[in-house]
Parts: structure tokens; sequence; C-alpha cells
């Protein structure tokens, strides 16, 4: 009942580095408000499923534990299913394995493999399978957040394979949210700004970033953001590339961006420590050069995919 194998890459080319793209599914939007549609491709032989727990995908050494969703009945009745498209002819659906912990802290199918953060587990799942299950982590967690109507305050239902829920009630419908983040790496005459928020390890920097508040644009949040967390003024910003990271659910617009000097005064709730990095620093680090004082983010992030753009240029 088990399917580890990864699902057809992209036929389409991509020059975005980042993780969590390139999902190749197409999601037939034209026909997922069918309920009979839905119902008959999750009865189809080739139909899969990835099984989340609480968040974390099912792992195998091979990477993804794809099932069949015949194995469904082994989940609980109230487990959320969602439709994530088709891979060629095949059905791809996820499941909230988390529903079945209510009386059990076993999770279902942890014979096969472990249930894994996906932080953690990046690395040892393929590209494509990295962007579906991104896609399907946002669209669980976003469910199990979303029971009842914002509205009404009644209890909603999941309909169109799991891209919207309704309420019975009053009839408002509901559609997965994600939230716009500007992620910032200033420049300034050869070095880039890297800050350390209060969550992140000693030694741990990243660039800079925020959500992007109603009536700007995402330039406009990058300015505003890096002067808000550093005090530091921007003249130029250049849109580069964008990620959808799925804790639980956000966009990132990663811009590089040029400070008009190296001026810091922190917002120490935001930012605890900031430092301007020379280019030839951080060439040695991605490099392999170990520093005690400095690690940068892992690969999987669009914070390190903006520094090592900036870096080969």
């Amino acid at each position: 009942m088990t399917n580890s194998s990864s699902l057809r890459p992209p036929s389409l080319p991509s020059d975005n580095p980042n993780a969590f793209t390139g999902n190749p599914l197409d999601r037939c939007s034209e026909r997922r408000g069918d309920p009979d549609w839905i119902a008959a491709q999750l009865s189809r032989d080739d139909a899969i499923m990835i099984p989340l727990w609480r968040g974390d995908p099912l792992l195998t050494s091979d990477g993804a534990a794809w099932l069949s969703t015949a194995a469904r009945s082994e989940f609980s009745a109230k487990a959320d299913i969602v439709f994530l498209g088709l891979s060629g002819e095949s059905p791809v659906f996820a499941i909230d394995a988390s529903p079945s912990a209510q009386t059990s802290d076993a999770a279902p199918f942890a014979d096969l493999g472990d249930y894994v953060p996906l932080r953690e587990g990046a690395g040892q799942i393929s590209e494509t399978d990295l962007a579906i299950i991104g896609h399907a982590r946002s669209v669980l967690d976003w469910h199990r957040r979303h029971h009842f109507c914002a509205n009404c305050g009644a209890a909603t239902e999941i309909v169109d394979g799991g891209i919207k829920r309704t309420c019975p009630s009053c009839g408002t419908e509901h559609f997965p949210r994600t939230d716009p983040v500007a992620i910032v790496l200033a420049i300034h005459e050869g070095a880039c700004l890297l800050g350390r928020s209060p969550h992140f390890p000693p030694t741990f920097f990243s660039a800079l970033a925020g959500y992007v508040e109603p009536g700007e644009t995402p330039e406009e949040c990058a300015v505003r953001e890096l002067y808000e967390e550093a005090g530091t003024r921007l003249t130029r910003v250049q849109y580069l590339f964008s990620q959808p990271w799925p804790f639980p659910s956000s966009l990132m617009m990663g811009f590089l961006a040029d400070a008009s000097d190296r001026t810091l005064t922190l917002d120490e709730t935001e930012i605890v420590e900031a430092l301007w990095v020379d280019k030839q620093d951080i060439q040695s680090i991605l490099a392999g050069e170990f520093r005690d004082d400095l690690r940068l983010p892992p690969r999987f992030t669009i914070a390190r995919q903006l520094i090592e753009h900036w870096a080969a240029t």
C-alpha cells in the first residue's frame, strides 16, 4: 500500500532556486468543485496520498512515504483529506494523521518510517516532493485552525477538494490565506546586513524580514521593516524571487536593497544583534570555512539563496 518513489519532475524549467517551488501538479481548479469527481479520484487505484502528523510528513529512508488512498481506512474517520492535484493522470492527496491521536499517541503507519519536522527533513525529500508536501502542510494547517466560521461561529465544512470551507449556517465561504513577507538583504559597499532575532540560536544570522501590512506594497514593506528593525535607510529595492514558506503559510518575497550607510539602531524586540559582513567573508563561509561566530541559514531557505546570489555576483 505504499509508494515511496518521487512524483514526476516539473515539465517546465524554472530559474527559481528556492525550496518549496516548482510544484508540478495540475490543481484542476475547474473540476475540484465537483464532489463526485473528487470521490472518483480518491477511489482510483493509482491515487496516492502523503500523511502528515501535526504538520510533519511521514518519511522513510527513500524519502516521502506515499500511501495508496485505500489506506485512508486506517486513519481516523475525522481526518481531513485534501486534493492536491494530478500528476499526469494520477490523483495526489494529503491526509491529516493528527486526529487519530485523540485516544492514542501512536501515529498511523509509523512503522514505515518517522514523522519528521519538515524543516529537519527537507534534505531527505526530492525537490518535487518537497514542493508538494509544503503545499499539503499549509493547507492542512489552515484546516486545523478554521473549523469554525469567523462570521457566525458555526462549524464549517470542507468543500472543493479542500481548497475552501463553507459555513452551512450563514453561507460564508472561507479560503486558505497566505501571508506576504518581504525578506531583504541590504547591501552597502561590498557588505551585506545580517541580523539575529531573539529566537535564533547564538551566532545564527539571516536576512531581515517582516510581514506586509494592509495598504503597502512589498517594496514599501522592505523599506519600512529595515528602518524599523535596524535603523537602516534603503535607497533602492530590487525584487529577486519568491518562496512559499509553509510554517505555517507565508509567501516570502526576496529583495536585494542598497543602503545609504551602515548606521544601525536596533529594535531589540525584533533584532538582538546585527552586523555588516564583507562579501569575501561570505564567500569563504559558503566555500566551507568554519566560523564559530557566524552561521548562515540552511540552503532550503530563501535567506540563504539571497546571500548566495549576492555573493556570486
